[in-house]
């Protein structure tokens, strides 16, 4: 049974429960678990990813809608690389320097700048292969 603090910031709620959660949550996964100790409504759940996507606290996994928490200590802002298993949904965040450098110099026909990116590669994890 995980146990928050009921006065805690919806923000930090959101985050305390993804830390819990390597295979990230959705967005509703994380309002049944709130919803299991505070009265709280979608939005304010959809508000506060927002938040926390927005200063680098978490990341959005596209291929199972789930958020993860950042790896990156300091959450300053950087590209995020997620490895994700196909088979059970378990996110890794990767380290991006060898990322950057590979996509950074690409060009486009399009012109589309890659000095800001996220990146997700979607694999089996060891416990799948």
């Amino acid at each position: 049974m995980l146990c928050y603090n009921i006065t805690m910031n919806n923000d930090n709620l959101v985050l305390n429960i993804l830390k819990k959660n390597p295979k990230g949550l959705t967005a509703y996964e994380i309002l049944n678990r709130i919803q299991k100790f505070k009265s709280i409504q979608p939005m304010t759940i959809y508000r506060s990813l927002k938040e926390l996507k927005k200063t680098g606290k978490i990341h959005k996994s596209n291929k199972n809608k789930t958020f993860h928490q950042c790896n990156n200590a300091d959450h300053k802002e950087h590209n995020a690389v997620l490895a994700v298993c196909d088979n059970c949904g378990v996110a890794e965040e990767l380290k991006t320097t060898i990322f950057s450098k590979i996509i950074k110099p690409v060009k486009t026909k399009n012109k589309f700048s890659f000095k800001k990116f996220n990146l997700e590669i979607t694999t089996n994890c060891k416990e799948c292969s």
